[in-house]
């Protein structure tokens, strides 16, 4: 015990009195995803106010007067171009394929003629629209004119010709009902940071123990420290198992560190990127649900450590050991991901992936959906591997093959 805590000791004193070390495992990364954040939350922000600022290009071919007095009246602002004939039709097409212009509103010759005269059984005049998706203005251009400007007009020529449009109006859906939402706003909210939280403890957890875990092992190697360590009095197994509890400290402490700004700052990231989920983000956890939590992080630094360790003696320097850790590396990151496009409530054998099941647990704990049998085979089997790892690595120390190479 006495060897395991000196060499403990040891690796965090390496790194917690070496401001360099502390600035780039601790507060770097920090400033970096805020800075990144605030990037990306104030670009949508812009895009957002540039297209709600643009005055699109809207070409218009036999438009009645009272469908531009009906646009008028809409405050719908718009630089209208008239086009009389089908070489003017197919030029503007063009236009609009390229992006210099942003929407074709076609109306039948004669269009208010044919409204006013028409019986039942005949042809329904026709109004032609033409866009272009991949434009954003474009987009936006038929969500405001063909989709609501259109679709109010032809109530308003409905109106007139029926006198009272609620005649045609068979029944309304939630025009007056004020509780139509019903949700627990608590399991609403665990639900909203249960979607990328889960994803980021993983990932942040192996990304803050990868580079100081290959350099833990690997990089005594290639220093030629590691020889004087194995001769020194102290047991393999204690100098295997100190490095892996320190790892695991160090991983937690700069997870912790990450998770606590996404839930502070996440709120303000996603009210400016225009989104919703921003107010709701609110987590009110229960004293039971921060302590699955910890035990979770716990378990999963501990899997962690023990696996960036168990490759690191493999290798013989540090770019090498980062080589062998990176396939793992990408793994997290693709099973990590894969909960944030489930739906479905996840059954038990979910629960036996291993890293998986951790990522559900944790999205399980934040939303208040997770059982107790579900919680219980997540850290059983975290703390399992980890130990296999474990005993792995003191094989592995015991070796004097591998830590010679």
């Amino acid at each position: 015990m006495d060897g395991i805590k000196q060499i403990f000791g040891k690796e965090l004193a390496r790194i917690f009195r070496d401001k360099k070390m502390i600035f780039s495992t601790f507060i770097l990364p920090v400033v970096l995803m805020v800075g990144l954040m605030t990037l990306v939350g104030n670009l949508a922000q812009g895009m957002m106010k540039d297209l709600e600022d643009h005055e699109p290009v809207v070409y218009m071919m036999d438009a009645p007067a009272s469908f531009t007095s009906f646009l008028e009246m809409s405050e719908i602002t718009y630089k209208e171009k008239v086009i009389t004939d089908e070489a003017q039709l197919k030029k503007a097409k063009a236009e609009i394929k390229s992006g210099k212009a942003d929407l074709i509103v076609e109306f039948p010759v004669d269009f208010e003629k044919a409204v006013a005269d028409y019986q039942v059984g005949d042809n329904l005049p026709q109004v032609k629209t033409y866009y272009n998706p991949s434009e954003e203005y474009s987009g936006v251009a038929y969500d405001q004119i063909s989709n609501q400007a259109l679709e109010g007009y032809r109530q308003a020529l409905l109106a007139d010709r029926v006198g009272d449009v609620s005649t045609l109006t068979v029944f309304t859906v939630n025009s007056d009902n004020d509780e139509a939402i019903i949700q627990d706003e608590e399991k609403a909210s665990g639900k909203a940071a249960g979607m990328m939280l889960p994803y980021f403890i993983t990932l942040l957890l192996f990304a803050g123990a990868m580079s100081i875990g290959t350099d833990m092992v690997a990089g005594e190697k290639e220093r030629g420290t590691m020889a004087s360590l194995l001769v020194s009095p102290l047991k393999r197994s204690s100098i295997a198992l100190g490095k892996v509890f320190a790892l695991m400290v160090i991983s937690g402490i700069s997870a912790l560190i990450y998770v606590v700004t996404m839930v502070f700052f996440m709120p303000n990231f996603t009210g400016a990127a225009g989104g919703d989920m921003g107010s709701a983000i609110k987590l009110s956890l229960s004293p039971g649900q921060i302590g699955m939590l910890v035990a979770l992080m716990i378990t999963l630094s501990f899997l962690y450590a023990s696996l960036i360790v168990f490759v690191s003696v493999f290798a013989k320097s540090v770019k090498e050991a980062s080589s062998y850790v990176m396939p793992a590396y990408i793994l997290i990151l693709v099973l990590g991901m894969m909960t944030m496009f489930t739906t479905k409530a996840p059954g038990m054998e979910s629960f036996m992936i291993p890293v998986y099941n951790n990522t559900l647990a944790i999205q399980g704990v934040l939303s208040s959906t997770i059982t107790m049998p579900q919680f219980l085979l997540t850290l059983g089997e975290t703390i399992v591997i980890g130990a296999v790892f474990q005993f792995l690595i003191v094989k592995a120390f015991n070796s004097e093959k591998l830590m010679s190479a």
